[in-house]
């Protein structure tokens, strides 16, 4: 059986969770996180996850991990649609998220880099069955809070996050060989049409 392929253009793990709903303009949307299992794939090729920390993550999951993750992706989803649209956030969904980000807080470690420095990690060992959606609440938490928000854009085509990381902010589709691609193309079919009715 084939495996989904999954495209990391967001620029943050959290961004790309947001992204594994295939496009947010279908109806019914189609998600790529059918089995916790999916969820667990995905986060290695994310890279929120390794293989040892996957296998054990499996091992422990209580058959309900998948749809706390999803309740995750679906309430990041408002809270960063709503910042896109410089609206408030529903305090309904910033005190769920408030809630995961202290669950998170248990499970952190800090630790002695080789450079000294101290580092923040969520060890599979404390987090269990939760490290995937832990660490992306970590991470989702470090970007809405940090200056990278500001830079948090949603494609105009098919609804997915990205950061804009381009100097003048002027990045405007999750990929140019996607979303950017076909835009282009529709352009160029309209334009062409408008010349040959003129002539």
């Amino acid at each position: 059986m084939d495996t989904h392929r999954y495209e990391l253009v967001g620029g943050d793990p959290a961004l790309d969770l947001l992204n594994t709903i295939h496009d947010y303009t279908e109806e019914p949307r189609r998600d790529s996180l059918v089995s916790f299992e999916e969820a667990l794939r995905w986060g290695m090729a994310a890279g929120v996850l390794t293989p040892a920390e996957s296998r054990r993550a499996a091992a422990l999951d209580d058959g309900a991990e998948l749809s706390r993750l999803v309740d995750l992706r679906e309430v990041l989803q408002r809270i960063s649609s709503a910042m896109i649209a410089r609206r408030a956030p529903s305090p309904t969904d910033l005190g769920v998220l408030s809630r995961i980000a202290a669950e998170a807080a248990g499970a952190t470690r800090l630790r002695r880099t080789g450079g000294g420095a101290l580092q923040r990690t969520i060890g599979a060992s404390d987090a269990g069955a939760a490290v995937l959606r832990l660490r992306i609440a970590d991470a989702a938490i470090a970007l809405l809070t940090g200056e990278r928000a500001a830079r948090v854009k949603s494609c105009p085509a098919c609804g997915w996050f990205f950061v804009d990381a381009t100097r003048n902010r002027s990045r405007r589709w999750c990929s140019m060989s996607t979303c950017g691609a076909s835009a282009k193309s529709r352009r160029y079919y309209r334009k062409s049409r408008a010349r040959r009715s003129r002539g």
